[in-house]
């Protein structure tokens, strides 16, 4: 939640119905006594049982260094919850070595849960041989069978931990995922120091990774190494962090993952909007497609339906800078990307087209925001843990929604970040398919902007298609905000216009084509090379 300068705008939607598999979602509270409030961490499961270490147990950070990260909120508990009993096991950090201490009980970390083993990669938390908060630059190997074994019995843990350091590994607000044999730090960035509104006070460093890390993790249960680093950069499109990475089956059935939205777009203070997609051949930008309804990290359900050879990808709650006005069925903008309510879906077609859409259920309350969602273990899944949506019949269970950020209120950055919390509420998250269409609101903007080419080094076109008439202006912005030339300002214009604008006395760099409506505000990065 960060206050950022962008102008209000609405957008229209309209109704649609799928012509693939249908399905509803909804949500059913559940209770169990004395469940760990926390957010930020990592998560495991293990033969039924649910396994909680690191991340925060107080609420959302503070936006001033004297409250930013206070040291009462670190959790030093892991925690294992026998989910058919309901019982509750603890066990304290405290007999850790220092450097495994620290490093697993940071937040927001990277983590992967890799058959029996969990690894845990970097991740911001206090390192007291520096009497600072750093990115951590380790990667934390736990063996989950002797450790859930050490803390429901009471026995030491210590030896089901092991740990290696690579400063190619500090990386924090990023996920780290696996495919085809490889592993993957994707995006992220590295912050040192303490955190601050205010970044002008040399309060912390903070430099974006702008990049999709591959690397090998060499482990025979013994002895841990990584090696084989690879990066693919882009510090333009991959320079984001605190967003979802969501398992994905695409349109030629292959596996693979698409980063959603994320913060913040380099050279202008708002969210990302765009989506990257990662398969075998690396990370690719998608152009085309705006995300408007969730802008950072939250619960996030993957499913795939084979039949129609459709991709789902549900998004609970978290924080977004758009939502939708059920009344007027448009939506609106809040600058300061608020704690919001929002059940909503993307979906990827058989022509890899991606499209958004509200769905009428909602979380009860600002709730979702780095929470998990851990499926059911009898919930058939591909390799990825996408979820086989035809597998399903009726209304089923599919997982819960546990932890994260609860809030009172949308906005409180610029209140009291003490009065959120984290969550101890559960969430059951049913899906019932039905041979009925269903009814959705679909996105859709009402002035629609294309830049092309991108990167350009000549002349570049720019083309703008508006269903009503409305006052357009489009201008053209450098790195910094400042207005370089005015391409068009035009009343009670609609239909579409292409414009061809000579962009070869302009210096190298990033720039902006912004558009402005009435009601409606789109900038489009533009690179002159």
């Amino acid at each position: 939640m960060r206050k950022l300068v962008f102008l209000f705008f609405v957008f229209f939607c309209a109704k649609h119905s799928f012509a693939q598999q249908q399905f509803t979602v909804d949500l059913e509270e559940i209770t169990i006594p004395n469940f760990p409030a926390l957010h930020s961490g990592a998560h495991a499961e293990l033969d039924g049982k649910w396994i909680f270490i690191g991340g925060r147990n107080n609420g959302l950070h503070g936006f001033q260094t004297a409250n930013s990260f206070p040291f009462y909120g670190i959790n030093n508990t892991i925690y294992v919850v026998d989910f058919e009993t309901q019982d509750i096991f603890s066990y304290s950090c405290d007999s850790l070595s220092e450097d495994i201490r620290e490093a697993i009980t940071s937040s927001n970390m990277q983590f992967y849960q890799d058959g029996n083993t969990l690894y845990m990669q970097g991740g911001y938390g206090w390192k007291e041989a520096q009497q600072e908060y750093i990115t951590f630059p380790t990667l934390t190997a736990i063996d989950l069978p002797g450790l859930v074994n050490a803390v429901m019995n009471g026995t030491s843990i210590t030896s089901y931990f092991r740990q290696v350091a690579d400063e190619q590994l500090a990386i924090t607000g990023s996920h780290m995922q696996k495919l085809n044999n490889k592993f993957h730090i994707v995006f992220g960035h590295r912050f040192d120091g303490t955190y601050s509104h205010n970044q002008m006070g040399n309060f912390f460093t903070q430099t974006y990774s702008n990049s999709l890390r591959s690397f090998t993790i060499n482990d025979d249960g013994t002895n841990l190494s990584v090696s084989n680093f690879i990066e693919q950069t882009d510090t333009n499109n991959f320079h984001r962090r605190d967003y979802n990475l969501v398992p994905q089956i695409f349109p030629n059935r292959e596996e693979g993952f698409t980063a959603f939205s994320g913060v913040f777009q380099k050279g202008i203070d708002i969210p990302y909007f765009t989506t990257i997609d990662i398969n075998s051949g690396g990370a690719s930008h998608v152009p085309g497609f705006n995300q408007n309804l969730s802008q950072y990290h939250s619960a996030v359900v993957p499913l795939y339906d084979s039949i129609g050879n459709t991709m789902h990808s549900l998004f609970f709650g978290g924080m977004s800078m758009y939502k939708l006005d059920t009344v007027t069925s448009a939506l609106i903008t809040d600058s300061l990307v608020p704690f919001v309510s929002t059940i909503s879906k993307v979906t990827r077609s058989a022509e890899n087209t991606l499209a958004e859409y509200l769905l009428p259920d909602s979380m009860p309350g600002f709730l979702g925001s780095n929470a998990h969602f851990i499926s059911l273990p009898t919930i058939e899944k591909y390799g990825n843990s996408v979820l086989k949506l035809n597998s399903i019949t009726g209304r089923t269970l599919i997982g819960h929604i546990v932890g994260g950020i609860e809030s009172p209120e949308k906005n409180i950055s610029e209140t009291d970040p003490t009065i959120s919390i984290a969550s101890a509420r559960i969430f059951e998250v049913y899906i019932e398919t039905q041979p009925d269409a269903v009814a959705e609101i679909k996105v859709k903007e009402p002035v629609e902007l294309v830049v092309y080419p991108n990167p350009a080094n000549d002349f570049i076109t720019v083309e703008i298609n508006a269903a009503e008439k409305q006052n357009v202006e489009i201008i053209l912005l450098n790195a910094h905000g400042v207005v370089v030339e005015k391409y068009l300002s035009q009343k009670s214009f609609s239909g579409s216009k292409k414009l061809t604008k000579n962009i070869a006395s302009l210096p190298a760099g990033l720039y902006y084509v912004a558009l402005q409506t009435d009601r409606f505000s789109r900038a489009q990065r533009l690179i002159v090379k």
